[in-house]
This record gives C-alpha cells, sequence and structure tokens, in this order.
C-alpha cells in the first residue's frame, strides 16, 4: 500500500524537523474495503501476501490481515447483501527488524527478516451496513493444536470411475499449496517447516523419520535465529525390570498385540535395546560445505548438546515446531543432511 509509505514519509519528515529525531509511532489511516472483496477467495489472501503477527509489512494485503487478526473469517462466501463495506483504521509504524510467521484462524503470516518502508497494525475494525450504521468488530485469536501425530501419509489410494471425478479431482489438486523455498540463516535454500517434511512416510519401519536418523541421516531445524541438529546417538539398553516399571500403565492396553516393538526397539528376554537420539543448538550456522568438510553429524566443539539419549518418543512434532523433552521450538526452515 504506496498511501502507507507516503504517509510515513511525510510524518518522519515533519517529526524529524521539529525534534530531530524520528517517530516511534505514525499517524491512523482509515481504508475502506467493498465487501466482496472480503473472502477467502481473494487473490491475496490465497496467495498468502501477508507478513508479520500483529504488525505488518507495509505491503501486506490488508483483508488477509483483517482474517489473521480475527476480525473477519477466512469463509469463501461474500458477506451478507446487507454490508455495504468494512472500514479499518490502521497505525502507521516503523519498519520492523523482523517479521514473526504465526498461524491464526487457519490463517499462515510469513516472516521476513528486514526492515523495510514501514509496518503498520489495524486499531479499529468496523461494519458499515447498506441501510446506515456501523458495527464495531472485535478480533478472535485462534490458534491450533500444538502437538499433532507424528504419522502423515504421502500416497492416498483413490478409485475413480467416472470423468466427472477425475475432473474434480483435478481441480481440488489446482488449491494444494507447494512446498516453499527459503533461505537459511548461511543464505542457502532449505524447505520452508511443514509436519508433512519431517512425519513418517508409511508405515513400515524402514520409511520412518527416525529410521532416516539411524541410516546416517541428520536433520537441521532453525529457527529465525538459531539452528538445531538432530542426530542418532546410537543405542542404549533398559533393563527387564526397569522397562516394567515404565510401562506399567500399558500393559493392560498391549494385552492383546504381539510383541513387535517401535521405533527401532529390539527385545529378549532380559534385556531391551533401544534407539537414543542428541538435540543439539549448533553455536554458529555454517554453509553446508563446511559442515561437511567438518563431519555430519558435527563434531561436538561446533555444537551445545541440549539434550542427550532422548526416546523419539520425547520429539513430538506440531504445524508450527517441534518439541523435545517438553520445551517448544517454534521452527521457520528445515534441511535433512547426510554424509554422502
Amino acid at each position: 500500500m504506496q498511501e502507507l509509505i507516503k504517509l510515513w514519509k511525510e510524518h518522519e519528515a515533519s517529526h524529524g524537523e521539529k525534534n530531530g529525531e524520528t517517530s516511534v509511532t505514525g499517524p491512523t489511516l482509515e481504508i475502506r474495503i467493498p465487501s466482496e472483496h472480503v473472502t477467502a477467495t481473494n487473490r491475496q489472501v490465497r496467495g498468502g501476501q501477508l507478513w508479520g503477527t500483529d504488525i505488518y509489512t507495509d505491503d501486506s494485503d490488508l483483508v488477509a490481515v483483517l482474517m489473521h487478526t480475527g476480525y473477519c473469517r477466512p469463509t469463501a462466501s461474500p458477506p451478507p447483501s446487507a454490508i455495504q463495506e468494512l472500514r479499518a483504521t490502521v497505525r502507521i509504524l516503523p519498519p520492523q527488524d523482523c517479521y514473526i510467521s504465526t498461524l491464526r484462524n487457519n490463517v499462515r503470516s510469513r516472516a521476513w527478516g528486514a526492515a523495510i518502508g514501514c509496518s503498520y497494525r489495524v486499531e479499529r475494525c468496523c461494519i458499515v451496513k447498506k441501510a446506515g450504521g456501523s458495527i464495531d468488530l472485535e478480533p478472535c485469536l485462534t490458534h491450533t493444536s500444538t502437538v499433532e501425530p507424528t504419522l502423515a501419509p504421502v500416497v492416498v489410494e483413490r478409485m475413480m470411475t467416472t470423468r466427472a471425478a477425475a475432473s474434480n479431482a483435478l481441480r481440488q489438486q489446482r488449491f494444494v499449496r507447494e512446498v516453499t523455498i527459503q533461505y537459511n540463516l548461511c543464505n542457502e535454500p532449505w524447505i520452508k517447516y511443514s509436519i508433512s517434511i519431517v512425519a513418517d512416510k508409511g508405515l513400515k519401519k524402514t520409511l520412518y523419520t527416525s529410521a532416516r536418523l539411524k541410516k546416517g541421516e541428520v536433520l537441521y531445524l532453525e529457527t529465525h535465529s538459531c539452528r538445531y541438529e538432530l542426530c542418532f546417538n546410537g543405542e542404549k539398553i533398559i533393563k527387564a525390570s526397569q522397562l516394567s516399571h515404565v510401562h506399567e500403565g500399558e500393559n493392560e492396553k498391549n494385552q492383546n498385540h504381539t510383541s513387535n516393538s517401535t521405533n527401532g526397539e529390539r527385545n529378549d528376554s532380559e534385556n531391551t535395546v533401544v534407539d537414543v537420539f542428541r538435540w543439539s543448538r549448533c553455536k554458529k550456522p555454517l554453509p553446508q560445505k563446511v559442515m561437511r568438510s567438518l563431519g555430519i553429524p558435527l563434531p561436538l566443539e561446533h555444537v551445545e548438546v541440549l539434550e542427550e539419549n532422548l526416546d523419539w518418543e520425547d520429539v513430538q512434532w506440531s504445524q508450527t515446531g517441534v518439541w523435545i523433552a517438553g520445551k517448544e521450538y517454534s521452527l521457520a526452515r528445515v534441511h535433512f543432511l547426510s554424509v554422502n
């Protein structure tokens, strides 16, 4: 919205002439939005054209921001015919050092790590009726559940017996969001974090994410400021007496099942061998070429070990990040890296 930048520059110039310094906040601007544009099918909304949380970049689409902040719901149907327009009052703010990505009301904003132009936040929004009068709207923020199942099948069997069914399937595929590439902390292309990237790819043990790590792959994950490493750390032996105490509450549930183990466990009459993993913070984000020269996973002098000998059950993935031993890490990017 070019008008925002213009007003901010005028305000900044006038404020600088008076006080010799820039202002923390700027003027307000009322923006009118015709009701037919307030839908989730709006091209800017579908394209995710918004960056930030609560405070957004100047080129963020206002309809998408209103849905993200909860002033209106992201539905495909237009508002009732009795509504003429929406009026939003925004406060112009200086550019931020970084803009955080969040998922709110089924709308995900994007992250941005550089100060550009100016910013804004929504201070008020109301509905204007065709018959006259207005109704003030209140923001309503809802979030998705923090922990989701690990398994996310990538193959789904479908049976299509008619041309119509095939045509409907093709139309549905057009709305599938593509994988987004982001630049990591070393300015290299990585995949934007998604639970489908780190989830198990099937029901066979060889398709488990934990099995991929055991074979030699290392999972690197980034927040907006730090890089973390998740790797296989060997095996540990649990005596049968200890295992009976740990699984005492699960015996009744599993009494009708076979004794096959999960996540790489091997059982014998006395002991159980369990795969364990290491969660570390990289002391400094390094380019991929340097990491390969040092060795994968990275040597201990290049990482700070946060959790050692983790069971795979202690690693819980969510739509926005990962829980490691009860602590949440909000993730932005992900990358699998192997020695070869």
